[in-house]
């Protein structure tokens, strides 16, 4: 059995601690390429577009679904940050309005045959999440 004789102080454990935030903060904030904004909210508002196909939009959802995650995911990887979120709480907020636009057009999608308000969900989805974009890119500050 091995003891461990190097045991840190409080203000040495508090320390690393803090660098531990630093480091994920920095990670959180590192901004993303800038052609990955516009092919996201292209693929968020295609997503909700699918809704105005009515019964034959069910593949071509769970396509665009794929094509986003897998855009994503290969980017975060290359990045070196796969599965991080960024801290801009308008960045958030606005991938949540753009996840409740898509929402609302499923529920649109059942109660009417109309698409024009699938449309209008669709361009307010792709609107929220460059919004949010811009936002996202200049809280890392990056450049413009």
């Amino acid at each position: 059995m091995e003891n461990n004789v190097d045991v840190p102080s409080p203000s040495e454990a508090r320390e690393a601690l803090a660098g531990i935030n630093t480091v994920q903060r920095a990670v959180r904030d590192t901004p993303w390429p800038t052609w990955l904004y516009p092919v996201n909210a292209l693929l968020l508002g295609a997503m909700t577009l699918t809704f105005a196909l009515g019964d034959d939009g069910f593949i071509p959802l769970l396509a665009t679904s794929a094509v986003l995650i897998a855009v994503n995911t290969v980017t975060g990887y290359r990045m070196g940050t796969p599965f991080t979120y960024p801290t801009s709480r308008i960045f958030l907020a606005s991938v949540g309005a753009a996840m409740a636009c898509i929402l609302a057009a499923f529920i649109v999608a059942d109660l009417t045959t109309r698409t024009w308000p699938i449309i209008v969900l669709a361009i307010t989805a792709a609107a929220a999440y460059l919004a949010g974009a811009v936002a996202h890119r200049r809280s890392t500050g990056a450049p413009r």
